[in-house]
């Protein structure tokens, strides 16, 4: 539990809780001011999974004065948020949120190895750091920075883990899980749509805490199913194209009535299709291998599917059926690793 709140905690709270902090609340990219708040967000993920055997080493070695740290660094960074106030041009606010940040990737990247996954015990797991996120984005209703806390929070029980200094090193992924990757975008890309529609009127958060509880009702269905873990017979692929077409559908729905944005219905759907992507990426990455790059890879597209998303919101309104586009991604790397599979197993590829 101690770990999973560590490893959800990047994607999940920071991630989004910065998003919602930049799009809502404004950033000053006409500086090096906004830039900062991207390092954790874009550059972190991308130079961690690519660090040898001696640096990983001295970041496990240090790992709980790093999390101890990284609950300081969040409430400093939250402390003048917790009003709302929200200064895009502050250049120490944007420091200390991106210190903060640049902790939570690693800690998440570091707690990867840490969650156990053994046959029956992580689905469930998975659900209650889901359900306290729920929470979190429902007190974000009169607190929306709060989710910045909750990190920091999450990060707590980390400083009392036990962190070996003797572990193999990470090799980076072999197989680059294209369609997860893609998934993740095109999920957040939905996702974040109704923060972007309610704008300043922190109403999304209890729209994020519907489609987080549905979420961890998932995990909890996965976890009475069976197994969890590298070597577990757990949903895969198969459980994420289920994924894809309810979020498909969603979006299909939205482009023809576009005030299905606002519908609890359709954040309890993309809800469903979060928690599958999260069961089965927590499945495939723990105690892998290429379990850090594979899962901080998800993160990072997550990320960049709440920034896009936000881009691109004010055309969709005028052009609904043009958010159909960013499905197109997903489709093509489901077909492609597919195919990929097919040749692999020396037998025809599908059609």
């Amino acid at each position: 539990m101690r770990a999973r709140l560590a490893v959800l905690q990047f994607p999940l709270l920071f991630c989004l809780g910065t998003m919602i902090g930049l799009s809502v609340y404004g950033a000053h990219f006409q500086s090096v001011v906004g830039y900062i708040y991207l390092v954790p967000l874009l550059l972190v993920p991308v130079v961690l999974p690519r660090l040898g055997r001696r640096p990983l080493a001295r970041l496990r070695r240090h790992a709980r004065v790093l999390a101890a740290a990284g609950v300081v660094l969040g409430a400093v960074a939250y402390r003048p948020l917790h009003l709302s106030f929200w200064d895009g041009q502050a250049v120490a606010q944007a420091v200390a949120v991106s210190a903060f940040g640049t902790v939570s990737a690693v800690m998440s990247w570091l707690a990867v190895s840490k969650a156990p996954g053994g046959r029956g015990n992580g689905s469930w797991r998975t659900a209650a750091v889901l359900a306290l996120v729920a929470a979190l984005f429902l007190l974000a209703g009169a607190f929306p920075m709060i989710p910045l806390l909750g990190a920091a929070l999450f990060l707590a029980p980390a400083v009392t883990l036990r962190w070996e200094t003797d572990a193999p090193a990470w090799a980076q992924s072999a197989n680059r899980r294209v369609f997860v990757n893609a998934l993740a975008f095109y999920l957040a890309f939905e996702l974040g749509e109704v923060v972007w529609d309610f704008g300043s009127d922190p109403a999304w958060g209890p729209q994020l805490a519907v489609a987080f509880l549905a979420a961890a009702a998932v995990a909890l269905l996965f976890g009475r199913r069976g197994a969890v873990g590298p070597s577990a017979a757990a949903p895969g692929r198969r459980a994420n194209v289920v994924a894809l077409a309810v979020t498909v559908a969603v979006g299909l729905v939205t482009a023809l009535h576009p005030v299905f944005v606002l519908s609890p219905l359709r954040q309890g759907l993309l809800g469903l299709a979060l928690g599958t992507l999260l069961v089965t990426t927590m499945t495939r990455v723990l105690g892998a291998p290429d379990g850090p790059a594979t899962a901080l890879g998800v993160w990072l597209w997550f990320a960049v599917g709440l920034a896009v998303s936000n881009l691109y919101a004010a055309q969709l309104l005028a052009f609904p059926a043009g958010r159909l586009a960013f499905a197109v991604p997903a489709i093509v790397a489901l077909f492609v690793e597919r195919w990929r599979a097919a040749a692999h197993a020396g037998v025809p590829a599908p059609r």
